[in-house]
């Protein structure tokens, strides 16, 4: 009986079971984007009918392999004269762990992201979600097991990255019938949804944008587009065989523009990144498992 018990207690040491999360309307706005770029959009995403947008591949889309079989990409692409470059990292859930990289240092710098993957043996990681002037996450955070925040409904936190056993991308109705995560982070708007660009995203501001996307099973992609769009950007993910060999079935925009950054390893152990311009409050990491 006490060897049972002791088995119980380990189990649930691995992570938190935070109480359910509170509902709440946001009342700070967004260092970015602007509440205006932002659709409202209270209930289901609702895709665009057709997959014929346009984008193409402006030149071969250069390879690169990082620690731990990830792979990194690096592409253009290109329509109506409009073109925008990717930093895609590739990874595999069964390989490698996703986690959220807290980062509570208001005046750390956007350098530091390279400090937190080196500190958390990352081999890969991207800037988080939104925080609020006073640097404390927007919406619910859990990093490590340890809440920061409260959960969100609006009409820019409408998903989330959540991590238990393996990771999923989730909309909101989806995340408050969760009661565990050792990891979850909540960012938005949504921009594909079963493999369809989600409607009506602003189309106007073009700035640098993160994101994290799933093939619906194992397989991740998160990464930076530069110069885009939402709109765009969502065209770009929903776009049949435009990044190769993968298939977007969900993607969930993160904090851009001036939080823009990202860090990887390469196989040989060079370290690469390219700062954001101001400090962020989270990141997300792949450690290899």
């Amino acid at each position: 009986m006490r060897h049972r018990l002791l088995l119980a207690a380990l189990a649930l040491s691995s992570c938190v079971q935070p109480s359910p999360p509170v509902v709440a309307e946001l009342t700070k706005a967004p260092l970015y984007p602007s509440w205006e770029e932002v659709a409202a959009q209270t209930t289901a995403p609702v895709a665009t009918p057709t997959a014929s947008f346009g984008w193409r591949l402006d030149a071969p889309v250069e390879s690169q392999p990082l620690r731990g079989n990830a792979t990194l990409q690096t592409l253009s692409v290109s329509k109506n004269g409009d073109s925008v470059d990717l930093q895609l990292v590739y990874f595999d859930s069964r390989s490698h762990e996703l986690k959220i990289i807290d980062q509570p240092e208001d005046g750390a710098g956007g350098g530091q992201i390279t400090a937190s993957m080196q500190q958390a043996g990352a081999i890969a990681g991207v800037n988080g979600g939104f925080f609020t002037p006073q640097f404390t996450p927007m919406g619910l955070m859990i990093a490590d097991g340890g809440a920061t925040g409260t959960w969100q409904s609006n009409t820019l936190l409408t998903g989330a990255v959540v991590v238990r056993h393996s990771p999923q991308l989730l909309w909101n109705s989806e995340v408050r019938q969760s009661r565990s995560a050792c990891h979850l982070i909540q960012a938005g708007p949504r921009l594909v949804d079963s493999g369809k660009p989600v409607a009506s995203l602003e189309r106007r501001k073009h700035v640098p944008r993160t994101f994290i996307a799933t093939d619906g099973s194992h397989r991740w992609i998160f990464g930076l587009a530069r110069h885009t769009s939402l709109g765009e950007l969502a065209e770009i993910l929903a776009t049949p065989d435009l990044l190769p060999g993968f298939q977007v079935h969900r993607a969930l925009n993160l904090d851009g523009g001036r939080s823009s950054a990202i860090y990887y390893r390469t196989a040989d152990g060079r370290e690469q990144s390219a700062p954001g311009w101001s400090t962020v409050r989270n990141y997300l990491a792949i450690v290899p498992r």
